[in-house]
């Protein structure tokens, strides 16, 4: 037995063994900046800004959409766009690998002078009571965010919403070799042959040097226009300040993506948004559990309205699913008053996530959004997907090599192949096996992504900046980089001696002549 004081003594050092092992991050000031209205984008790291705040950090939200309900110590500034934007689908779809670049280009132009010259972002930009200690910001379309670290004279955190495109890899020397590492809007991803390697050279070389010129002024533009402070005239360079970002965190994971190399200062964290399955509505929950031959899940997300599409190809879709045995819950709200059959039942909007966590689902009819790939995953649910743009392809692509889902091509679509894709799909055990193996790939983390993209946040934070983490090579320009300069010496070495010698053996013959 121990006496009250050994009793005490121990619980004394217990704590104190506690506390030695404890990591602790005093509470900051904490600033996001993504001003643009890229409503994936942002929702994709919402919940790591949320956790943030919850942790006693002090989050201010500079962005296009703020929380429906307020929370503490999480602050929002905006939005910034009067109206919610519409875009037809099919705008997007008949893009190719060279038109989608422009696209963002005019993208990116078009809203950071909206954004930017909006009375509630002047209002914050011209305020002189903020103070931050570190700045998170993402750089697509929006690249003159970075300039904000500059202001506040804190580190920056880069926020990726997908696989790193080449020229943000560019940017931090992150190898993006193009024979095997595919861009993230080409239709193709790791078996390219010689055509898909020359497409993805073509716009890897357009990210990494047309777009320093065509499209970065435009940025600098944006950026000396309205983004203006006591000092901002002796801030560096864009590029330099973009090479100096203290860490990246890229909303990708290795196992539902492409195997690449990153360097220390680029962090995976995938799958942030995932959180616990929630209760049904009465009436799903009513559906599902009833359904005896099982349930079909058919959304193609936020941005693709099924009204936008080609009536040809709305048929091929609503003729395949009402010949089907099994439930179809499909997120599409008619124009008409179309006449479907009772396996089908519609809505503007479903909890997605719910939905495909319960057991009854067998198949998710998608576009490949990212958000949507990692749901499906997690629940380790067989996929038939559709995509259209961006990244849809590479996604569904991948979901295909893996064999966990079936691609088809919207532009080849007729009703037959998207019958024979459904019904493989379905009737094929393969499918969920393969699922069910790549979820298991996909949860065997030694943390959650949430966990680990809040320590990185807090490790740059307790680290000052965490400067340690940044390549040696960025001091190094393209000619070092490449090793060019050491190539054409080499070169010229080797030619001279090949001279040299071509000189001596016409020297031996001409002897060997004359004595003879």
């Amino acid at each position: 037995m121990f006496s009250p004081k050994m009793r005490h003594s121990s619980f004394f050092c217990s704590v104190l063994c506690i506390a030695a092992c404890t990591i602790v991050t005093r509470a900051a000031n904490i600033l996001v900046f993504m001003p643009l209205p890229l409503k994936s984008h942002f929702r994709g790291f919402q919940p790591l800004f949320e956790e943030l705040s919850h942790r006693g950090h002090n989050v201010t939200v500079v962005s296009s959409f703020p929380l429906d309900r307020p929370i503490n110590n999480y602050t929002d500034i905006g939005p910034f766009i009067n109206k919610e934007r519409v875009r037809n689908v099919m705008e997007l779809v008949n893009m190719n690998f060279i038109t989608s670049a422009q696209l963002k280009w005019k993208l990116g132009i078009q809203l950071s002078e909206t954004v930017m010259s909006h009375e509630n972002m002047k209002k914050f930009l011209q305020s002189s009571s903020n103070s931050f200690d570190l700045v998170m910001i993402e750089t697509f379309c929006q690249e003159y965010t970075v300039a904000m670290g500059h202001k506040f004279n804190a580190p920056v955190i880069n926020l990726a919403p997908a696989m790193l495109w080449v020229s943000v890899s560019k940017w931090l020397h992150v190898p993006s070799t193009f024979s095997y590492i595919p861009d993230v809007c080409l239709q193709t991803a790791g078996d390219m042959d010689f055509v898909d390697r020359l497409k993805n050279t073509i716009t890897g070389l357009i990210q990494s040097y047309v777009e320093n010129y065509i499209y970065l002024p435009k940025m600098k533009e944006v950026m000396n226009k309205y983004i203006t402070y006591e000092g901002w005239e002796s801030r560096p360079p864009l590029e330099r300040m973009l090479n100096n970002v203290s860490l990246t965190l890229v909303n990708s994971n290795y196992a539902i993506g492409v195997a690449r190399p990153y360097l220390q200062g680029v962090v995976e964290v995938g799958g942030m948004h995932l959180k616990t399955p929630k209760s049904l509505p009465e009436n799903l929950q009513t559906i599902l559990d009833a359904a005896d031959e099982g349930v079909i899940f058919f959304s193609f997300g936020t941005v693709v309205n099924l009204n936008d599409l080609p009536k040809e190809k709305l048929k091929i879709f609503l003729n395949v699913v009402q010949k089907l045995k099994q439930k179809v819950i499909l997120k599409w709200v008619p124009k008409d008053n179309v006449k479907l059959s009772k396996n089908i039942m519609t809505g503007s909007w479903f909890p997605q996530n719910d939905i495909l966590a319960h057991p009854n689902v067998r198949l998710f009819i998608t576009h490949g959004g990212l958000h949507s790939i990692e749901e499906t995953v997690n629940n380790a649910i067989p996929i038939v997907g559709v995509p259209f743009f961006a990244d849809q392809y590479l996604n569904i692509k991948i979901v295909e090599q893996q064999g966990y889902g079936k691609l088809v091509n919207f532009f080849e679509m007729t009703e037959e192949s998207f019958e024979n894709a459904v019904k493989e799909v379905l009737s094929n055990a393969r499918f969920k096996e393969m699922a069910m193996v790549q979820s298991q790939v996909f949860k065997d983390q030694p943390m959650k992504p949430l966990d680990r993209a809040v320590y990185w946040v807090e490790y740059v934070l307790r680290n000052g900046g965490a400067e340690h983490l940044k390549s040696d090579s960025l001091e190094l320009n393209d000619l070092q980089y490449f090793l060019l300069d050491v190539s054409v010496i080499i070169l010229v070495l080797t030619g001279l001696i090949i001279w040299s010698c071509y000189l001596i053996v016409a020297k031996c013959i001409s002897k060997k002549l004359n004595t003879a």
